[in-house]
């Protein structure tokens, strides 16, 4: 019976080599401990910054500072952190390329005002953080507002006016904290409307927005601080 057993079998029913599996298994037993050793090793070699036309040329310049450090112990939200806070800088990404390069990628913040500093102006996020330099004021134009907290409230406020009325405010001033001045110019053109309103608004600004919104008012001037009622001035 032995005899009739094949003293070979096909190609395709043949075990695969031992050896061969040896020598990839010691092939990566010995590729991993390398990479491993080469981890520490690998250093920031380069920089890349995106994104803004007008970031700080001496921030720029800082980044570059990383160049030598450990790439893998380097901190990518403290690099993200410290980018953000460049005037005119909106979202950031950060991301390490291995061995060593470094992409920063900061998009323009958005201006949504402007505050003038000396003879320039700046331009104010929603925030109220500067955007940087712009070329000309861009409404609203802020007056009186110190720090990100109060620009940021009086843009807020503008916005409420113009989303109320449908026109749009070209300036806003703080008078003091319970008084801001606005001047607004109605929807559909006219002559602009100079109105005093508090930060949260009241029952009263509510009615004339919606007077103004519809065209139902002449007058040029008004004092919407108040629950219970709306004093008026100027025009017919």
């Amino acid at each position: 019976m032995n005899a009739d057993i094949p003293h070979f079998l096909p190609e395709r029913l043949r075990p695969p080599p031992t050896g061969r599996k040896r020598r990839r298994g010691y092939a990566l037993l010995t590729v991993v401990p390398v990479m491993l050793l080469a981890l520490p090793q690998w250093q920031v070699t380069e920089v890349l910054v995106e994104g803004c036309p007008k970031l700080p040329t001496a921030s720029v310049h800082s980044l570059h500072e990383l160049v030598g450090q450990p790439a893998m112990g380097l901190d990518l939200e403290a690099v993200r952190d410290r980018v953000e806070l460049w005037p005119g800088v909106g979202e950031v990404e950060v991301e390490l390329e291995l061995p060593g390069t470094v992409h920063v990628r900061a998009a323009a913040s958005v201006s949504r005002g402007s505050l003038r500093v000396g003879r320039s102006w700046h331009g104010v996020a929603a925030d109220g953080s500067l955007t940087g330099l712009v070329d000309f004021a861009l409404p609203p134009a802020l007056t009186g507002f110190t720090g990100n907290y109060e620009r940021s409230e009086g843009l807020a406020v503008a916005r409420r006016l113009e989303e109320m009325t449908g026109g749009q405010v070209s300036g806003i001033r703080r008078v003091t904290p319970s008084d801001y001045r606005l001047r607004l110019q109605p929807p559909g053109g006219g002559q602009e409307t100079v109105i005093h309103v508090l930060p949260q608004g009241t029952s009263a600004e509510k009615v004339w927005c919606a007077a103004v919104s519809d065209g139902s008012l002449t007058q040029t001037w008004a004092d919407l601080r108040w629950t219970d009622r709306i004093v008026l001035g100027g025009g017919s």
